[in-house]
């Protein structure tokens, strides 16, 4: 593949997101210079709640506005009608603004039929950075069954990242164990009556459930790995001593990679830390800088097709999955009982 010249006039992206608690809501509201949210005495969820708060991406391949809704993810899940509606005026603000693309991040990728609801309102691709967080989890579950082994228990294996990345690992010989029966159909792979059954004795868990907390952490085997995407996380409690929790969706940025001062307050707001993204944020990007027009997931439906493609134009971008812990970048070398190099 080679390698595409930066061109005048690069494509515009838009990427919705919302607060994810009360404090965050009150930064947002700063940014929207909005007293009564930033002060605490507004819910977020009137009409005028919506705006830009950061601009990001790579000068001359794509540059992307970062777009809030007022809503918190209980009123997102409440009133999935008020965040599609909410959605709705988000995107119209960014297409009209020039964007190509708009991706889904956090909770407005699941709500409202995992973005079909708002595509049917929508003249750009909607996608809802399924396709991203499955490469950015593949190539980082590679990294630590290489150092760890397997089995491997995937929880949220009926979502589509989950059952995207079965068929990923199943097809590379990985001994893969899935929490229902939906994520491991017509694949060789081992299905258990939940996630509790799923990870009994796995030394590497993924959890890849879109609302998380469906696994009680005493169901985890002693050292365990766990990689994990869920928003919420996966576990229903605090991880039991030993156990190593890493997210599996961190992204290392280019050089090139530009954001202004509210894009470096939005990705320490966001949990990103100040030197890396997660996968869904760079989604819209790469479809737009790569001249895609159908978008790389939508709906419950992921091919990992797809997967593959999408992770072919990053890493020609200059993208680099790394696992973290927080902020950080976080080496296998440190995982108990692995070997050292």
């Amino acid at each position: 593949m080679t390698r595409r010249r930066p061109r005048p006039g690069a494509p515009g992206f838009a990427f919705l997101v919302h607060p994810l608690s009360p404090f965050h809501r009150r930064v947002v509201g700063v940014r929207f210079f909005d007293p009564a949210m930033a002060l605490g005495r507004s819910d977020g969820a009137g009409m005028g709640d919506v705006g830009p708060i950061a601009r990001v991406g790579l000068p001359g391949v794509a540059m992307g506005q970062v777009v809030g809704i007022g809503l918190d993810p209980a009123q997102m899940l409440a009133d999935q009608e008020l965040a599609l509606v909410r959605m709705r005026r988000a995107a119209a603000l960014a297409v009209a603004g020039g964007a190509q693309a708009i991706g889904l991040g956090s909770l407005c990728a699941v709500v409202a039929g995992r973005g079909e609801a708002l595509q049917a309102h929508v003249p750009v691709p909607v996608t809802t950075g399924a396709a991203a967080t499955a490469w950015a989890m593949l190539e980082n579950a590679r990294t630590v069954i290489a150092r760890v082994g397997g089995p491997v228990a995937i929880v949220g294996s009926a979502g589509p990242v989950g059952r995207a990345l079965a068929v990923l690992l199943s097809a590379e010989g990985v001994d893969v164990r899935v929490d229902h029966k939906r994520g491991g159909r017509q694949l060789a792979v081992t299905v258990c009556d939940g996630p509790a059954a799923a990870v009994a004795g796995c030394p590497v868990v993924i959890g890849a459930g879109p609302t998380g907390g469906v696994l009680d952490p005493v169901a985890l085997a002693p050292g365990a790995v766990l990689i994990d995407v869920a928003l919420p996380g996966t576990l229903t409690g605090p991880p039991p001593r030993g156990v190593v929790v890493l997210a599996g969706e961190a992204v290392v940025c280019p050089p090139a990679w530009r954001r202004r001062f509210w894009g470096r307050l939005y990705q320490v707001f966001a949990g990103y830390g100040p030197r890396q993204v997660f996968a869904c944020l760079i989604e819209p990007l790469v479809l737009v800088a790569s001249g895609r027009t159908r978008p790389f997931a939508l709906g419950r439906r992921l091919d990992p097709d797809d997967v593959a493609v999408f992770g072919a134009v990053a890493t020609e971008l200059g993208f680099r999955p790394r696992l973290a812990r927080g902020w950080f970048g976080f080496d296998v070398a440190d995982l108990p009982g692995a070997p050292r190099r």
